[in-house]
């Protein structure tokens, strides 16, 4: 894997999600973009799986959504170990008017 990365300046990987897997345990990717698409199988391989190394990344632009709700995220990984929250703040939640 390191030696793909030293011999090449730009590496896109589509639809190997072991390939995917490994990067992200390696942590040897210094842009991740999701899909999301609206729609719920019930099956299939998951992208993080058990067993995930922790990354912190970063939103590096505003989400883009299709007409049809395929939502694009596109990351970048950011220094120092992920930490948890939540998704509340001063103008949304309980109790607010606006």
């Amino acid at each position: 894997m390191r030696g793909i990365r030293e011999r090449h300046e730009r590496v896109t990987v589509v639809g190997s999600l072991n390939l995917v897997q490994t990067l992200l345990r390696e942590k040897l990717f210094d842009r991740l973009d999701l899909w999301l698409h609206p729609i719920v199988l019930g099956v299939g391989k998951k992208v993080f799986e058990d067993g995930a190394v922790p990354t912190n990344v970063t939103l590096l632009e505003p989400p883009e959504a299709s007409p049809k709700g395929t939502v694009h995220l596109r990351y970048g990984r950011a220094e120092g170990m992920p930490a948890t929250g939540d998704m509340s703040a001063p103008d949304r939640g309980p109790g607010d008017e606006s």
